[in-house]
């Protein structure tokens, strides 16, 4: 086996992973609305969530990063193109732009909650570090938004849009909270210039675990990114993509009932279930996630196992890359995110 470059990779926190299939579904939603079996998020919010995760420094997680639309396209390998209006420069669309703007905005406005019996060591009382010992069930919760921070920034000679008066600032934040209650404003200046980056932070909860704290983390490739536009409208193969990366064992047999019921697939269509993790399966082989699987029958049940290929494989967590710098703004783009 070849020995993997950690430097191409990034962590994320468990405890976000592990909400990943109660939190995020098939559409995204204009109206969030807190209703039974409708995820508030879409897919396209996990891996631009999943993005975000990549571009922390992972010695200081809890602090505010900056990122541009720009890079956070990069990132996601969005293809750019050809721009008659600057000259024949190439660069994205507007709507992959309007894209990323909306899914930062459901990030930072909506709050969804999880709790749940997870194996961990338990802190000690005066420390509050992780305790000694083999981990232990223990209770977890989660309550809020994603994303804590969420702030368009200016040059330093600029006046932020916080500070303004009414007349001379806008809320430009459209996304809906899941209760229907006012959503936090997101502040842009109603006259120029334009932002020059985006200011971001984690919820504290979503972080604790890229330090080694609480449920810990997951190390992922960078290369993940490269499977988005194969994986990224199949809503079972992406959570099982996600899940498959989760685990620390390099082989797993799972029963597919109980498999279905873990990323949370309908229960009330087992066979569709059934074909739909099968269809995951051979997606996951093809793209050399896994490097091969199979089913079997054991006491009148459906039985899956499966071995995740080396390069996908990281059984411990480990020191994440320094985030990249911004990669240059294409002319025609100075100064705006």
């Amino acid at each position: 086996m070849t020995k993997k470059n950690l430097s191409d990779t990034f962590k994320v926190d468990n405890l976000f992973i592990q909400g990943v299939p109660d939190f995020f579904g098939q559409k995204r939603a204009a109206v969030q609305l807190a209703l039974p079996g409708l995820a508030p998020f879409g897919l396209f919010d996990l891996w631009s969530t999943l993005a975000l995760y990549s571009l922390l420094d992972p010695d200081k997680p809890e602090e505010e990063h900056m990122t541009t639309y720009t890079e956070l396209l990069e990132v996601l390998q969005f293809t750019r193109n050809v721009s008659e209006a600057l000259g024949g420069y190439e660069t994205f669309d507007n709507k992959d732009f309007r894209l990323v703007e909306e899914t930062l905005h459901r990030l930072f406005t909506v709050e969804v909650s999880r709790q749940g019996q997870y194996r961990v060591k338990v802190a000690d009382k005066k420390t509050g570090k992780p305790g000694k010992g083999r981990p232990r069930h223990h209770y977890v919760e989660f309550r809020g938004r994603i994303l804590i921070t969420l702030r368009y920034i200016y040059p330093p000679e600029v006046e932020p849009p916080d500070l303004l008066p009414a007349t001379r600032r806008k809320n430009v934040n459209r996304a809906k909270t899941l209760n229907g209650e006012l959503a936090p404003p997101i502040w842009k200046r109603v006259d120029g210039p334009k932002p020059k980056a985006i200011g971001f932070r984690f919820h504290p909860d979503l972080v604790e675990g890229l330090k080694g704290e609480n449920i810990g983390a997951t190390t992922i490739p960078l290369r993940l990114f490269g499977l988005r536009k194969t994986f990224g409208r199949n809503l079972t193969a992406t959570r099982l993509l996600v899940w498959a990366l989760r685990q620390t064992a390099q082989t797993m047999t799972r029963r597919l009932e109980g498999l279905a019921k873990e990323l949370n697939l309908d229960a009330k269509n087992p066979g569709r279930n059934r074909l739909a993790l099968l269809t995951a399966f051979d997606l996951l082989k093809t793209t050399g996630v896994v490097e091969n699987w199979d089913t079997f029958e054991k006491d009148g049940e459906d039985w899956v196992t499966f071995t995740k290929a080396d390069d996908w494989h990281f059984a411990r967590v480990a020191k994440a890359k320094t985030p990249p710098a911004l990669p240059a703004p294409v002319e025609g783009e100075k100064g705006t995110v």
